[in-house]
């Protein structure tokens, strides 16, 4: 079924898009009658990036691949700040990354101070990702869930835009209205991701201790 949408001249995106896809009506995620916050007021959207430089020191860089459901699955070891290849986001503990590249494959994830391999080395990640980062001391590891919501992620399918590498573009995700009632669980939810974190953090050291016991027993 095709959609059409008309839109005024003076109602089209800045610079006058006119690309079709900037005005599907699935763009809009429907809150019901719940109050809502849009996610701009809760979270700082950083753009901080360094360039490859030996006076970096170590980093360990985060790709796409390397953040699914929730969690940096990340296993790889830090390289030097010459060899990064190219420009990286700045990223730190504590903040939420998503792909705006190919959303449907729900790259997502809460940084955590667990990250395998990441202790003395600065963490960077692919500029693909957008960083969303608390302005204040409160966790923003609540958005997890939510940016995983189905309704959200229809909206990010609907929200692509270009043809080789279709991305979705800033603005749709810092517009994306946060029902309230949601919003008034953030304590508990985020409270409920990083516990989650943790438990995955601890199976990755129990297998790589088994791991070990096995490597040793060919000595």
């Amino acid at each position: 079924m095709a959609l059409i949408s008309i839109r005024q001249r003076n109602k089209l995106a800045t610079s006058f898009v006119l690309a079709p896809e900037r005005y599907d009506p699935r763009r809009e995620l429907d809150a019901g009658d719940a109050k809502t916050v849009i996610l701009d007021d809760l979270v700082t959207a950083v753009r901080e990036v360094v360039q490859p430089s030996a006076d970096l020191g170590r980093c360990l860089v985060l790709d796409t691949s390397d953040a699914r459901e929730g969690i940096v699955t990340a296993r790889k070891k830090p390289i030097e700040g010459s060899e990064i290849g190219s420009a990286k986001k700045v990223v730190e503990p504590h903040d939420v990354i998503i792909s705006r590249l190919r959303p449907y494959l729900r790259q997502v994830a809460f940084v955590d101070a667990e990250i395998p391999n990441s202790e003395g080395a600065i963490l960077t990640c692919s500029t693909e990702f957008f960083v969303l980062r608390s302005p204040d001391k409160q966790s923003i590891a609540f958005l997890v869930p939510f940016l995983l919501s189905h309704q959200v992620q229809e909206v990010l399918a609907a929200a692509q835009e270009g043809g080789h590498h279709p991305r979705v573009n800033e603005s749709t995700l810092l517009t994306l209205p946060v029902p309230v009632p949601f919003l008034d669980q953030r304590e508990m939810i985020s409270k409920t991701i990083d516990k989650s974190v943790e438990l995955y953090r601890k199976a990755e050291r129990g297998i790589d201790e088994t791991v070990a016991a096995a490597e040793s027993s060919f000595s």
